[in-house]
């Protein structure tokens, strides 16, 4: 019982790892190739840390499976949500001299 709530973990990762993937890089080129003007199109937000942690979690039993363990790991680095985008997002800000426009 205790290996498919990993699987099923493993597979709510995934989509959440690819959501967060397809909100933060497909979703505006796709929608502006449909003709939406780019200040019409809200910003969306993901679900930071679920899918890279759920995925995480999910491979203490999918790591078996032939092929899960590196899908896992770049299910992992896309996700857009990961901590590892979080700090990345930090260094380029703090090498980039971005500041809050609000402070």
């Amino acid at each position: 019982m205790t290996d498919v709530l990993l699987y099923l973990l493993y597979v709510l990762g995934a989509f959440f790892c690819a959501l967060n993937f397809h909100l933060s890089f497909l979703r505006v080129p796709i929608l502006i190739r449909r003709g939406v003007p780019p200040d019409k199109i809200p910003h969306v937000s993901g679900a930071p840390l679920v899918g890279s942690l759920f995925v995480l979690v999910g491979l203490g039993a999918a790591h078996e499976v032939p092929g899960f363990l590196p899908l896992g790991l770049l299910l992992i680095l896309i996700d857009t949500g990961g901590p590892h985008w979080f700090v990345g997002t930090l260094i380029y800000a703090a090498l980039r001299g971005h500041h809050d426009p609000e402070t």
